[in-house]
């Protein structure tokens, strides 16, 4: 077996392997081997060794494709540039010809993957369709003006449109992370779609006494991008109104980090907040054995199902998380976690307060995350992938 995998993350390339952080491309590493994965994405060179990756691709299995740093930035492009598309058309075909018969793994709503993925449908290919997020309300975003909101809408609905070309054709095996995209592609393909997520986290070994804080601070960890719409500084300004009944780590990198630090700074919070920067995968677990809840405040409209939710169970740990995307496909409010209005700052205050005064809740959360566990690591969904490929295999 063979996927040839177009990620859409930006590579960097030092001396004959490709680096990138978490990509669905190291999933199927592990699910496959890493010879039988060939990776298609932007890329760009490297004067050292990135520090933080958790994916690496040997030169012989990538082919770098034309660059481009969003979706927005994708439409200009193809619109003031004739052969933007013409090249990145042909760049498809040449890898799909080299490897026919094999399967194409494309994330959507990645316009390059979109892209990549019809090329690949066109040529009579099988192609395994990963939707990990919801471009369709990415438009609403309060960051963009009026003629971009006006533009956005309307590719949203080229976006959309697209997608249900890929979903409901006939060789599309469809991969959706959260409820909401599982949705979307089941009214078009209810045979051939499935719930999955692209998890990395392995099974943490766990030691049978009780890890974190019991001083009665609640700890708290936030795993992810640093950018406004991830909620950060929704998270900064609650930790604010508790004081030093919390601690917070934030893990991640972004372009919001340094303003973030300087928030901190201005709210001599210095003590209550630290920040690690980028970690690899493979150090995070001890973070995640300290925090006594993980907190996934995000508010835009992009989501699909946000990882770290996840990978907060498999360490027994519940979450406290905004109702974005398809969070709804496995987290259930009261049971395994906690659930609040995405931006509504006064909720999550509430949230994090009923933990702080209800010992009782905070623990049945904790048997909640617990029974998640045995969805909450890479080995089940290592399996669930095998299974869907050998039926298709079965049938083909």
């Amino acid at each position: 077996m063979k996927i040839v995998a177009f990620v859409g993350e930006t590579f960097e390339l030092h001396e004959g392997s490709y680096y990138a952080k978490p990509t669905s491309a190291a999933f199927l590493q592990d699910t496959i081997g890493n010879d039988s994965v060939f990776v298609c994405s932007p890329s760009k060179k490297a004067n050292t060794k990135p520090i933080s990756y958790s994916t690496v691709v040997d030169e012989s299995h990538f082919y770098p494709f034309p660059s481009y740093s969003s979706t927005k930035d994708f439409a200009i492009k193809s619109i003031f540039n004739r052969n933007y598309i013409k090249q990145y058309k042909a760049t498809a075909d040449k890898v799909i010809a080299e490897h026919s018969g094999a399967y194409f793994w494309l994330r959507t709503p990645s316009i390059g993957s979109i892209l990549f993925g019809l090329q690949a449908l066109k040529a009579g290919e099988k192609v395994l369709h990963h939707m990990c997020a919801n471009a369709s309300n990415t438009w609403r975003d309060p960051k963009y003006t009026l003629p971009e909101k006006i533009f956005g809408f309307l590719f949203s609905r080229y976006l959309r449109f697209k997608l249900s070309q890929i979903c409901k054709h006939y060789n599309t095996i469809n991969l959706c992370t959260g409820d909401v995209l599982e949705s979307f592609s089941r009214k078009y393909s209810p045979k051939n779609t499935h719930q999955f997520v692209d998890l990395m986290a392995k099974t943490p070994q766990l030691s049978s006494e009780e890890k974190g804080d019991n001083s009665g601070v609640l700890n708290l960890l936030f795993v992810g991008r640093i950018v406004d719409d991830k909620g950060i500084f929704d998270l900064i300004a609650v930790v604010n109104q508790l004081q030093a009944k919390v601690k917070l780590t934030i893990i991640g990198d972004g372009p919001d980090l340094e303003k973030a630090q300087q928030k901190v700074k201005a709210l001599n919070l210095e003590g209550n907040i630290q920040f690690t920067g980028q970690l690899p995968h493979q150090a995070l677990s001890e973070y995640f054995d300290r925090a006594s809840v993980i907190v996934v405040p995000s508010n835009n409209h992009y989501e699909g199902f946000p990882r770290v939710i996840m990978e907060g169970w498999a360490h027994k740990k519940p979450v406290i998380v905004s109702q974005v995307g398809g969070v709804k496909a496995f987290v259930k409010n009261a049971e395994n976690g906690l659930i609040f209005t995405p931006g509504n700052q006064s909720e999550l205050l509430i949230a994090l307060e009923s933990l702080l005064k209800d010992d009782e809740l905070l623990k049945r959360l904790g048997k909640g995350a617990e029974k998640m566990a045995k969805y909450s690591n890479q080995a089940y969904w290592v399996e669930y992938l095998k299974n869907i490929l050998e039926e298709d295999t079965r049938e083909a």
